[in-house]
C-alpha cells in the first residue's frame, strides 16, 4: 500500500486496517498490531482474518461483511462482546483501489475511547505534520519577497507551490481521519464568494497556462456577495474539484461558476473539456485512494484523496455533489450547498465599469457566461457575440473582450482586426490562455487567464495591473515591538525575519516560561505571538500566567492544530490565533491592528508591574507545575 493509505490509517486513533476481499491485511496501524493481541482477531500485515475466530457473533460476521461489501453500500457495524467490561464496534467500510480492485477499511471503536482522547491525538498529529511544512512555506515567503532573477524566481515559486500541495495533502489526510472518527467540526462565518472563487483558481495559473487551458471563474451577479459557511472547508472542496479538472484537461477550458439554484441552495458548477469519465469510473470516483487511471504508467499523479474528501465534506455541510460526463465529452460537476446570505447588511460592491456595453467572445456557452458574469459584477452590460460580429462595428459597442492564444501566429492579426473595428476611441482586450511573455502577441491589451476582477477592471480602465511573478511584498508597518515565543529554532528565525521585513522590532524566546518573563518584565510589547505547543510551559499556560499578573498585552496564538482549538485559546486569555503555515499577508493583517505608537506610561505604573513580575517569576522558579501557580 502507498504512503497515503498508511498515513490515513495512522491518523485513525483506534485499531484500523485495510484488507482485500479475501480478508488479507494489507496495511494496519500500530493500535491494530499491538504485541500479544489475539492474532485471529487482529492478524498482522500479510495475515488473514479467521472465518471462525471464537464464540463472539460479532467477530464471526466481520469476514462475511468484507466478502459482501460493495462500493456504494453503507458501512457494516458489528458489536463485539468478547470483553464484558468493554463494548467494541467493528466498522467495515468499502474502499476502491482502482482497476476494479475493491478493499475494505476496518476500524475498531471502543466505548471507553472518549472523543476528547481522539481529538487530542488528531490535534497532536496535525501539529507534527504541519510543523515542517510551516518552515518551508515561511522560508519561501521570505525568498519570494526579494528581487530575484527570473530563473531563480521560477525555482522558488516551484518550491512554494510544491509546499502548498504538501500542505493540502496533509490537511486532506487528517480531515479524512477526522471524518472517520466523527471529530470534524464546521465553522459558521461570513464567506466572500468572489474572493473564495478567485483564491481557488489563482494558484492554478501556472499549470493552466502551460497547457493553454482557459481557466475562468465568476459568481452570478445576483448571488449574495457574502454567505454564511465554513470558508476553509469550502476552499478544500473547490481546490479538490477544480484542481482535478485542470489536472485531467489537456486543452480547452475549465469554468467555475456559482449561482443560486432557486430552491434555497447555492449551486457551484465546475465544467471541463477533458477526456470525460466512463460509467465504471463514475461509480468509484468519490472513493478514497482511487484514480481514474491507477496503473504504474498513469499520466497524472495524486493520492486519490481530493474528491473523496470533497464528497464527504459536502455531505457534512448538508449538500450533495454529482457528476455528468461521458468519454470524450468532458465533465460537469454540480455541488449544491444550503448556504444563506450573511445576515448583516453588506455594502454595495463598487461598479467601476458602469454604463459600459462590452461585447464578449468566448469558445463555449460556459466560458461566455463566466466572462459575462465577471464583467457584470463590475457594473458593465455584457453582450455575447461571435468573432465574426465584433470585427465589424457593433451598435453602442466600443469595447470587445475575446479569448485567444497569444502563442498562435494568427492572434496578432485578430487583435489588429478588432482594433480597427472598435476604432481609435474603442478598446479591445484579449484574454490569453497562455503566457504572452513567451508568445507572439506582446502588446498592451492582453490579459492572461485565470482572471480576477480587479485585473480586468484595471486593464479596461487602462490602469497599471502589476506583474504576476514580481516580488511578493506587503506594505511596511509603522514600527512597533513584537515578542515571539516559538520553540522550533528554524521557525523562530524565519518568523522573526518576516516580522522585521515589515519594519517591526521582534524579540524571541524559546518557551512559555521565558515568554511570561519577557512579557511581564519588559520592554513593553505591542503584541505577543505565542506558539501553543512548547516544552516546559506551553503557550496556553504562559498566557494564563501573564493574565494573572494583570498584563493586558494582546496575545495571538501560533498553532498548527485545527481551527477548533480557537475556543481554548480565547479561554486562556488570548486575543486571537494564526494557523500555520503563515504567509506574509496573513501575518501583516494579524499584527496591524495592534501596532501603534508607544504611549507614555502613567507615573508609578512601572513599580506596580515590577512587583507583580518579581512575585510571578519567583513562583515559576520554585514550582514544578505552573498550573499550581494559578491556583494560589
Amino acid at each position: 500500500m502507498g504512503y497515503a493509505a498508511r498515513t490515513l490509517i495512522e491518523a485513525i486513533p483506534a485499531p484500523a486496517a485495510i484488507l482485500d476481499l479475501d480478508g488479507r491485511v494489507l496495511v494496519a496501524n500500530e493500535r491494530w498490531a499491538v504485541p500479544g493481541r489475539d492474532a485471529e482477531l487482529y492478524p498482522a500485515e500479510g495475515g488473514f482474518l479467521s472465518a471462525a475466530p471464537g464464540p463472539c457473533g460479532g467477530h464471526r460476521g466481520v469476514l462475511e461483511a468484507v466478502w459482501h461489501m460493495t462500493p456504494t453500500g453503507p458501512p457494516a457495524r458489528l458489536r463485539c462482546g468478547c470483553d464484558e467490561s468493554t463494548e467494541r464496534t467493528w466498522q467495515v467500510s468499502a474502499l476502491d483501489a482502482g482497476d476494479g480492485e475493491r478493499q475494505c477499511l476496518i476500524t475498531v471503536l471502543a466505548e471507553e475511547a472518549g472523543p476528547d482522547n481522539r481529538a487530542e491525538f488528531l490535534a497532536l498529529l496535525s501539529h507534527e505534520a504541519r510543523t515542517p511544512v510551516t518552515t518551508v512555506v515561511a522560508a519561501v515567503e521570505l525568498l519570494r519577497a526579494q528581487t530575484l532573477e527570473q530563473g531563480v524566481r521560477e525555482i522558488v515559486d516551484n518550491v512554494y507551490f510544491s509546499a502548498r500541495a504538501l500542505e493540502t495533502l496533509t490537511d486532506n489526510l487528517l480531515d479524512l481521519g477526522k471524518l472517520e472518527t466523527g471529530r470534524l467540526r464546521l465553522a459558521h462565518e461570513p464567506v466572500t464568494v468572489r474572493a473564495l472563487l478567485e483564491g481557488v483558481v489563482e494558484p492554478l495559473q501556472r499549470e493552466s497556462r502551460s497547457k493553454g487551458i482557459l481557466l475562468l471563474t465568476a459568481p452570478a451577479p445576483d448571488l449574495p456577495p457574502v454567505v454564511m459557511g465554513d470558508s476553509r472547508r469550502l476552499r478544500q472542496v473547490l481546490d479538490a474539484v477544480v484542481g482535478n479538472a485542470v489536472k485531467f484537461t489537456s486543452a480547452g477550458e475549465v469554468v467555475v461558476l456559482a449561482e443560486a439554484s432557486g430552491d434555497g441552495t447555492w449551486l457551484m458548477t465546475v465544467s471541463d473539456t477533458g477526456p470525460g469519465i466512463t460509467e465504471p469510473q463514475r461509480a468509484r470516483i468519490f472513493q478514497p485512494f482511487t484514480q481514474a487511471d491507477s496503473s504504474s504508467a498513469r499520466r497524472h499523479e495524486g493520492a486519490g484523496l481530493g474528491l473523496a474528501l470533497a464528497s464527504r465534506l459536502i455531505a457534512r455541510m448538508g449538500g450533495d455533489i454529482e457528476v455528468e460526463s461521458a468519454p470524450g465529452a468532458g465533465a460537469l460537476f454540480r455541488i449544491r450547498l444550503p448556504l444563506l446570505a450573511a445576515p448583516a447588511p453588506v455594502e454595495a460592491e463598487p461598479r467601476p465599469l458602469a454604463r459600459r456595453r462590452i461585447a464578449v467572445v468566448a469558445p463555449t456557452a460556459q466560458s461566455t457566461r463566466a466572462l459575462s458574469w465577471l464583467l457584470a459584477g463590475a457594473g458593465a452590460e455584457p453582450v455575447a457575440a461571435k468573432f465574426a460580429e465584433v470585427i465589424r462595428p457593433m451598435a453602442e459597442i466600443d469595447t470587445v473582450v475575446w479569448c485567444d492564444d497569444s502563442h498562435d501566429a494568427e492572434a496578432a492579426h485578430r487583435a489588429d482586426t478588432v482594433g480597427r473595428a472598435v476604432g481609435p476611441d474603442g478598446q479591445g482586450l484579449m484574454i490569453s490562455s497562455t503566457d504572452p511573455r513567451t508568445g507572439v502577441v506582446r502588446r498592451p491589451g492582453v490579459l492572461t487567464a485565470p482572471l480576477v476582477l480587479n485585473r480586468v477592471v484595471a486593464a479596461l480602465n487602462q490602469e497599471r495591473t502589476g506583474v504576476r511573478g514580481a516580488p511578493v511584498t506587503v506594505p511596511p508597518l509603522s514600527g512597533g515591538r513584537v515578542l515571539l515565543a516559538e520553540d522550533n529554532e528554524v521557525n523562530r528565525t524565519v518568523f522573526r525575519r518576516m516580522i522585521e521585513l515589515m519594519g517591526v522590532t521582534c524579540d524571541t524566546v524559546v518557551d512559555g516560561e521565558e515568554a511570561a518573563r519577557a512579557a511581564l518584565a519588559g520592554p513593553e510589547y505591542d503584541v505577543v505571538l505565542m506558539d501553543v505547543q512548547m516544552p516546559r510551559t506551553d503557550g496556553l499556560e504562559a498566557t494564563r500566567l501573564i493574565r494573572a499578573a494583570g498584563c493586558r498585552t494582546p496575545i495571538l496564538a501560533l498553532t498548527a492544530t485545527a481551527p477548533a482549538d480557537r475556543d481554548r485559546c480565547l479561554a486562556a486569555g488570548m486575543n486571537g490565533r494564526l494557523s500555520k503555515p503563515i504567509t506574509l499577508p496573513e501575518l501583516r493583517a494579524a499584527l496591524a491592528p495592534y501596532l501603534h505608537p508607544a504611549a507614555t506610561a502613567p507615573p508609578g505604573a512601572g513599580d506596580t508591574t515590577g512587583d507583580a513580575v518579581g512575585r510571578l517569576i519567583s513562583r515559576i522558579q520554585t514550582d514544578d507545575d505552573p498550573a499550581r501557580v494559578m491556583a494560589r
